[in-house]
């Protein structure tokens, strides 16, 4: 999506920025490695977005890598009995299971939910309204994907209907009337199909 914004390049699917002569770094990332290469240091603490419900003081605070999630909650003042955590943000982010969970170089926000947030009505058959279908921003057809994936039918899904291009932003589920959790269902079906691609070598 960035190199066809800016330069009007479409990488084709399945490959990589570099197979169409570009080279797409993220910038803290950069950023990062200019500070710490000349020190010979490496990454052990990175800047982490703390919010989200029940929090006294939702900000940017410079975590320690390996931190479990608990500790962050006390000094944000989490004022809630539970939490929904997630990873990330709310249309991408990846739910976690455990306070134990350590943050990681690639933690960049913790969102905090309460169970208002979190609660989902529940999930209909497709409708074929096509909402997916129009929100989609790389033209893929998520309606018919989560289909297949209902019928695990994953195979399917990843070489007929370009599943790996999928970059899961969430724009599908979130426009959803039947809330079908369609970006759950492609994540399901993409580690299926590694785990299979790994076993058949």
């Amino acid at each position: 999506m960035l190199a066809y914004a800016l330069l009007g390049i479409e990488i084709p699917s399945g490959q990589r920025s570099y197979s169409v002569g570009l080279a797409i770094f993220n910038v803290a990332t950069l950023a990062k490695v200019a500070a710490l290469l000349p020190a010979n240091q490496g990454l052990i603490e990175r800047i982490v977005t703390i919010t989200g419900d029940n929090i006294a003081l939702p900000g940017n605070y410079l975590v320690p890598i390996g931190t479990p999630l608990k500790f962050l909650l006390d000094p944000v003042g989490f004022q809630g009995e539970e939490a929904n955590l997630i990873l990330g943000g709310p249309m991408m982010g990846m739910a976690v299971r455990s306070l134990d969970v350590p943050t990681t170089k690639a933690t960049g926000t913790v969102l905090i939910l309460d169970e208002r947030a979190t609660k989902r009505d529940d999930i209909l058959p497709c409708i074929k309204c096509s909402r997916c279908l129009q929100a989609c921003p790389i033209n893929l057809n998520p309606s018919e994907l989560g289909l297949l994936a209902a019928h695990r039918q994953y195979d399917v899904m990843e070489e007929k209907y370009q599943l790996k291009d999928c970059f899961e932003c969430g724009c599908c589920s979130y426009v959803c009337p039947s809330n079908i959790p369609l970006v759950q269902y492609f994540r399901i079906a993409k580690a299926l199909n590694r785990e299979r691609h790994l076993q058949n070598g």
